[in-house]
């Protein structure tokens, strides 16, 4: 009976580490496919869909635009060259003249009698220079004395040289064609020789100045093709000037656009635009919202794009021009195919899922 005991406990204890062991397995089993079909779940998630476009670079050539405002070609101060009192104001504020009109008249005092005398000595230095060199030539004056001779004649035609240009001083004449554009005495003042007249300017052809950014001035050189832009008119003309070193203060360099004003029908001061031609580029033109600051490139502008692969990239780019409907960027390859909605939410090297543009009506 012990043995039938024995027997029966031992077969309990079996069919127990049976049940149990055989438990345990299949719990594992289970698990185990509760982690595989989970992983195939996961395989099976969707990718991120993009929706994209091809996109080819073209030959572009930029306008860049200016600000600044009109001036002279040419501005002056006339100053007096003798000393004396405004006999009169001959050409009037603001009118145009040409180049050696009469402008101011200064009173020549007694300037004409001196020039009369100085007439009359060198016609006599003249002829006793002419006698001494007679004598000289037969043998009856010592050079010393031809000499002396020489020399008065000489200081002679210098005094009538002075005197006769002192007297043309006391008329103050346009330098050049242009605007006497305002008094600055008054009839009967006295003036020193140095003292300010008037202010004479050049208003044809004129001139648009604007400043250049470093960058800007870059971009352009004076054989650049431009216009100049005053309200509604646009004007032909040619970039004449561009500053090699930059204004020390705003760090930003001067150019000059000249253009004809054979009417006068613009005036000095007036707002207007150089507007210049840059060189030609390779450049993609795209919507300005598909631009992209990048957080991982310290905010960087550019735009995201796929491979061949469907990999997601970020490049650089250069706002290189404007057009009415889109920009134009550098920083891209020749073709690229561009990520146009969606950008926002994938990120470099990942795998995403693109649509057509054109697919989409």
């Amino acid at each position: 009976m012990k043995t039938n005991l024995t027997i029966a406990t031992l077969i309990v204890v079996i069919l127990t580490l049976w049940m149990l062991f055989g438990s345990i397995g299949a719990k594992t089993d289970a698990q185990k496919d509760a982690a595989a079909a989970q992983a195939e779940k996961a395989e099976e998630k969707p990718l991120p869909s993009v929706r994209v476009r091809e996109s080819r670079a073209e030959e572009f050539a930029a306008k860049l635009t200016l600000r600044g405002k009109t001036l002279p070609s040419r501005e002056s101060v006339l100053k007096a060259e003798v000393g004396g009192q405004i006999l009169q104001i001959v050409a009037p504020r603001g009118g145009q003249v040409k180049a050696g009109d009469p402008l101011i008249k200064i009173d020549p005092k007694n300037l004409p009698e001196q020039l009369e005398a100085a007439e009359a000595v060198l016609a006599q230095r003249q002829m006793e220079f002419e006698a001494a060199q007679k004598l000289r030539s037969s043998g009856y004056q010592s050079e010393t004395r031809f000499a002396e001779a020489a020399a008065a004649f000489a200081n002679a035609k210098s005094t009538l040289a002075a005197t006769r240009i002192a007297l043309e001083n006391t008329t103050l004449t346009a330098p050049y064609d242009g605007v006497f554009n305002d008094r600055l005495v008054e009839t009967g003042e006295y003036v020193a020789v140095g003292d300010p007249l008037a202010h004479f300017l050049a208003l044809d052809p004129m001139i648009v100045t604007a400043e250049a950014t470093e960058r800007e001035i870059q971009q352009i050189d004076s054989d650049s093709p431009a216009v100049a832009k005053i309200g509604d008119k646009t004007l032909e003309g040619r970039i004449r000037y561009l500053s090699k070193a930059a204004n020390s203060a705003v760090r930003t360099y001067t150019v000059e656009f000249e253009f004809d004003n054979p009417n006068l029908s613009f005036e000095a001061g007036m707002t207007a635009d150089i507007v210049a031609t840059t060189a030609t580029q390779m450049a993609h033109k795209v919507t300005p919202a598909i631009l992209f600051l990048s957080a991982d490139t310290n905010g960087e502008l550019g735009l995201k794009t796929i491979d061949e692969q469907n990999v997601v990239s970020f490049h650089k780019t250069q706002i290189v021009g404007t057009d009415n409907d889109g920009v134009w960027v550098s920083g891209l390859p020749e073709q690229v195919t561009l990520i146009t909605v969606g950008q926002g939410f994938v990120v470099p090297g990942a795998t995403v899922a693109p649509v057509e543009e054109s697919s989409i009506q």
